[in-house]
């Protein structure tokens, strides 16, 4: 076996699973979730599904402090309809920068919007940034290869 043809087999796995990956799947790098590969899915949300989503007009502002142009990925945690009651939210991001929580922290999620929450009170998840509208879903996911969920 020649050192070409040695080398085309790695080198064309390694190419077929990074196109699997960024065609089928979202990188989490941050702490709002477990670190890892996520799978797209069809699944309809649920309590505890995740989801990948753009922030709204309203809520760029202060996502854009924080991330450019990239969607947010955290878990559901009450639906349309349903009662909620948001996690402790901190006054200072990460950084020890100001940092405003949505009120109210409890009540009656409004039709066509859900909660969302992250890992860490530090998360931008509707602890501070409020409701998600449904239509700013982009995708459910599953963990496929994840570190420490």
């Amino acid at each position: 076996m020649t050192y070409k043809s040695k080398i085309m087999l790695p080198c064309s796995l390694c190419f077929a699973v990074c196109f699997f990956i960024s065609q089928h799947c979202y990188i989490n790098a941050s702490a709002s979730l477990p670190l890892g590969i996520y799978l797209k899915t069809s699944q309809a949300i649920a309590n505890g599904s995740f989801v990948v989503f753009h922030p709204t007009a309203a809520q760029q502002p202060l996502v854009s402090r924080y991330v450019k142009n990239t969607p947010l990925m955290k878990r559901v945690a009450a639906l349309p309809g349903q009662a909620y009651q948001l996690p402790p939210a901190s006054d200072t991001d990460s950084q020890g920068r100001t940092i405003t929580a949505f009120e109210p922290k409890t009540g009656i999620v409004p039709a066509n919007h859900l909660v969302v929450v992250g890992n860490t009170k530090f998360s931008l998840d509707s602890r501070y940034i409020g409701f998600v509208p449904q239509s700013s879903i982009i995708d459910t996911i599953t963990p496929l290869w994840v570190f420490g969920l």
